[in-house]
Order: C-alpha cells, then structure tokens, then sequence
C-alpha cells in the first residue's frame, strides 16, 4: 500500500492547508512571547556569561589573583631585604589600581545589564504616558 502526503501534489510542491490560519492576535501573542523570551531569558544569560568571560579575562590580563596569592614573595624571587621591599610595594601600588579597574568595568557591565532589563517596561511606560498627558 503506497503512502500519501496531503500536503504535497505530484509536482513535489507544498500545498498550503488553509483550513486553519492564525488571527493577527495569535500571531501578535507568539511575537510577544518570542521577544520577551529572548529579551529576558536568552540574553540575561548571554550577558551574563560574557561579563563572567570578562571577569576571567581581566583578571588574566591583570594578574589580579597571581598577585593576591604571591603578594608576599620577593621581586623577581631575589630573597634579599631589598627584593621583599620593591615586591611588596610594587603590589601594594599596582593591586588597588587593578581591583579598582576590574571592580569598575565589571559594575558598568552589570548596570548595562539591569539598563537592558528595564528598557522595554520603560519605553511602554513613557509611550502610554504620551497618551495622556
């Protein structure tokens, strides 16, 4: 027994079932659905796995946990008192500049963040106050 595709005619083309079509509300519900999804599901988690990439990466480009872990080893390990004290000092300079930088970028990434979370239901907020007042 030979199977038949109803969807299909013997020319290979797609046949459209128009037996059933969505109104222009179901399809403004599912683009609604889709954007929200995307905007508040999909993107927080790609925001936030790129500011953790970012974190990893500063923190390699900085040496920020190298430093913190060999904060009290000598300058290029010459075990004198001169070696400890340029060591320690040089850390003790550079270590506030590198958190406050890495601190910095990572709160700007984080506002972007909630900015991006916020601006829809406040582009709506401002669009129907237009309306009314």
């Amino acid at each position: 027994m030979e199977s038949k595709n109803l969807l299909l005619d013997n020319s290979g083309q797609q046949l459209l079932n128009e037996t059933k079509v969505n109104s222009y509300f179901e399809i403004l519900l599912t683009f609604l659905n889709n954007f929200l999804k995307w905007w508040y599901i999909q993107m927080p988690i790609w925001h936030l796995r790129t500011l953790k990439r970012l974190a990893i990466v500063l923190d390699d480009n900085l040496s920020l946990s190298l430093l913190i872990r060999n904060f009290f080893l000598p300058w290029h390990r010459d075990k004198n008192l001169l070696g400890y004290v340029v060591g320690i000092t040089s850390k003790a300079l550079y270590l506030p500049i590198a958190i406050t930088l890495l601190l910095t970028i990572t709160l700007t990434y984080t506002l972007f963040l909630f900015f991006w979370l916020l601006l829809p239901p406040t582009a709506l907020l401002f669009t129907l106050r237009s309306f009314f007042v």
